[in-house]
């Protein structure tokens, strides 16, 4: 912070004290100060003031911990005018007043704190949210649909949605970066342009892996799915070996996200900083918060996080004032979800949700890809291996004629000199019958998905009044007749389905400006709970349950005043087939004794989860940490060996191209 200093002050309490900040880390710091009762939680108002004593900035902070080096603080507002700011970029000799907070505006989600970012030159070109804390938000507010393979911004005009084009001019941007052998990365088209060039340099569908907890036996089982290596990144977090660096998902998606914000502001012609992000229902807790996470390294504030299915409603019902019960079908590149939603005079409330976070366009291109090296191989009497660059291509050449059979009956697929030594070209014929054959499972995981969800809520298919589609891969006929078959109806084609989930967004970013948008009522998607001996999952606060909504668990701490509890979520009765979330560890010294403490989970209408625990008895507040740093594995071997009824889970198809990659990360030492 250089020579200003910071007093500070409880908004109930307004003596001021001194302090300082220390380790500033985008809209994150630490405040140093003298031992003071301060609970997390709390807002603080902050003052700054430089070397003569003259007020520079005021602001608010909230409270994420407390530990021995200081106050963990989240800064939620720390302006600064323009106008004060003389020739040398230095504070003038004037006070300012805070930051004028939105009408309307809700107070943004907590955020995590960002995490440096692995690679020296992207840490290089993304800056901090705020450095030092000194830059008032003034920017655009904008909707994202951060896609598997695509991703899409969108903003309102004039209470009109449009569609923010990349710097290519299209309306979505490809969600990849491709590392050149020099150091250089490109992002987006760039980055699609050079995949068949360098396949194993190109990260691509890292939104699949972002945020979730990495296990080797895991990776192994997703590998297929994926042309470059997977890795564990620092946090125990999935990453891509790139040479000998591992880039976490992470800094991918925040790539991703920084070049829409470029592109963005080029187009609008002003800054944009903040957003509303949207991400598959079926996302659990970390990964919302590594989303939240690489949005605050591109610069952007997150203002909600929001389930796509439940965006595209908003753009489907945002002039709907006749009350109906709609079906989302939101089937993209890489995830599905389905989606209840009621509809009702500007209203919006979900009733159930469910999805595949493996299931997408891009395991369509895998299955038909295969299929042309199996037919060739075939076709012409070679034992032909292909090299990283020929599977690229391959999955070039599927992907376009899977485009092509959505309004071709049959199409030609033609891939000149794919080999060389004996020059050989792929042409092969795939009709749209062969193709709906090679990829049926995937569609009837869809459609199992979608009974699920609608027997999970006690909807039957002809309650729905109208069923959406949303996502790419529902142009191809044989999704859309698997749809026509469940509900006995052809489904709605009112909206355009790569835009809707980002049209969605940009009208609850204009909510936020002081526009109108459906009112939502959102639900919990997944269980949150406890894993306990035997392996067995607790749920605490159950799936569907509407939120605003918190949940309470009473617990008797140990002989040293503690107590630990491993949190997982999930649906599934083994922790193991869950996602982990984090240990919650409360520890006191007024447990001693027979203390117990009551364990809150709580959801805000945003979805946003906070942990708190109190004292049984007394009803005080008890201080609480959550552990992520432990190795899921030492979690689950503490909880045992599973004890409940073994229920397969389903798992997603692994790609024919699996065995081939598998061979190539070997021989050029990868895996």
């Amino acid at each position: 912070m250089g020579p200003f200093r910071v007093l500070w002050s409880g908004v109930a309490d307004p003596e001021l004290r001194e302090g300082r900040l220390a380790d500033v880390r985008g809209a994150f710091a630490v405040l140093v100060t003298s031992a003071v009762e301060v609970a997390p939680g709390e807002e603080l108002r902050l003052e700054l003031r430089d070397a003569d004593d003259t007020p520079v900035s005021v602001g608010l902070a909230f409270v994420r911990s407390v530990e021995e080096q200081g106050l963990h603080v989240e800064i939620l507002s720390f302006g600064i005018d323009v106008e004060l700011l003389d020739a040398a970029g230095r504070p003038a000799r004037k006070p300012v007043k805070p930051p004028p907070i939105p009408k309307q505006a809700p107070k943004p989600p907590p955020q995590p704190i960002p995490e440096p970012l692995d690679l020296d030159v992207l840490e290089q070109e993304l800056e901090p949210l705020v450095e030092p804390l000194a830059v008032q938000r003034t920017g655009v507010i904008i909707g994202i649909d951060l896609g598997t393979t695509n991703t899409c911004a969108s903003y309102v005009v004039d209470g009109r949605p449009k569609i923010i084009p990349g710097r290519t001019g299209t309306n979505t941007i490809p969600s990849m970066i491709t590392f050149d052998p020099d150091g250089t990365f490109h992002i987006g088209q760039r980055a699609a342009d050079r995949q068949v060039l360098y396949p194993l340099r190109t990260v691509y569908g890292s939104k699949r892996l972002i945020g979730r907890t990495y296990r080797a036996e895991l990776a192994s089982e997703l590998q297929s799915h994926f042309a470059y290596p997977l890795a564990e990144a620092e946090g125990q977090r999935f990453g891509a070996r790139i040479d000998d660096r591992v880039i976490s998902m992470d800094t991918i998606a925040a790539r991703v996200l920084d070049e829409v914000r470029g592109s963005a502001e080029a187009h609008l012609g002003q800054p944009v900083d903040a957003a509303i992000i949207t991400v598959p229902a079926y996302f659990t807790e970390v990964q919302r918060e590594a989303v939240r996470r690489a949005a605050a390294q591109a610069k952007l504030a997150v203002y909600r996080i929001v389930n796509e299915p439940t965006a595209a409603a908003v753009a489907y019902g945002h002039k709907q004032r006749d009350r109906a019960r709609i079906a989302v079908w939101d089937f993209g590149g890489g995830t599905f979800d389905f989606s209840i939603v009621d509809v009702s005079d500007g209203q919006l409330e979900v009733l159930a949700t469910g999805g595949d976070n493996f299931v997408g366009g891009s395991d369509f291109d895998d299955q038909l890809a295969g299929h042309l090296l199996s037919e060739f191989r075939r076709l012409e009497g070679i034992d032909f291996e292909p090299d990283p660059q020929q599977i690229a291509r391959l999955r070039e050449a599927a992907e376009h004629a899977k485009k092509m059979l959505s309004v071709e009956a049959e199409h030609l697929v033609s891939i000149p000199e794919l080999t060389r030594t004996p020059r050989r070209d792929l042409e092969i014929e795939i009709t749209r019958e062969g193709f709906d054959a090679l990829t049926r499972s995937l569609v009837e995981r869809t459609v199992a998905i979608a009974t699920g969800v609608m027997r999970a809520a006690g909807v039957s298919p002809t309650e729905i009044d109208d069923v959406l589609l949303v996502g790419g891969t529902t142009r191809i006929p044989a999704v859309q007749q698997s749809v026509a078959d469940l509900f006995g109806r052809r489904p709605s084609k009112r909206i355009n389905p790569d835009e809707a989930v980002a049209i969605g967004a940009a009208l609850l970013a204009e909510e936020i400006g002081g526009g109108t948008a459906p009112a939502l009522v959102d639900i919990i998607p997944m269980s949150v709970g406890r894993g306990v001996h035997g392996r067995v999952f607790e749920p605490i606060v159950k799936r569907y349950a509407r939120v605003p909504s918190s949940e309470e668990l009473v617990l008797d701490a140990d002989l040293l005043g503690s107590v630990y509890v491993p949190l997982f979520q999930g649906e599934s009765s083994d922790v193991a087939q869950n996602e982990y979330l984090c240990s919650v560890i409360v520890e006191d010294r007024s447990l001693w004794d027979g203390g117990r403490v009551v364990l809150r989970l709580s959801f805000d209408e945003h979805c946003v989860m906070t942990i708190d625990a109190l004292d049984a008895r007394t009803r005080r507040p008890l201080p609480v940490k959550l552990d992520r740093s432990r190795p899921v594995q030492d979690v689950l071997r503490d909880l045992g060996g599973f004890e409940g009824e073994v229920v397969e889970a389903w798992h997603p198809p692994p790609s024919p191209l699996g065995k081939v990659l598998g061979k190539l990360f070997k021989l050029f030492g990868r895996g």
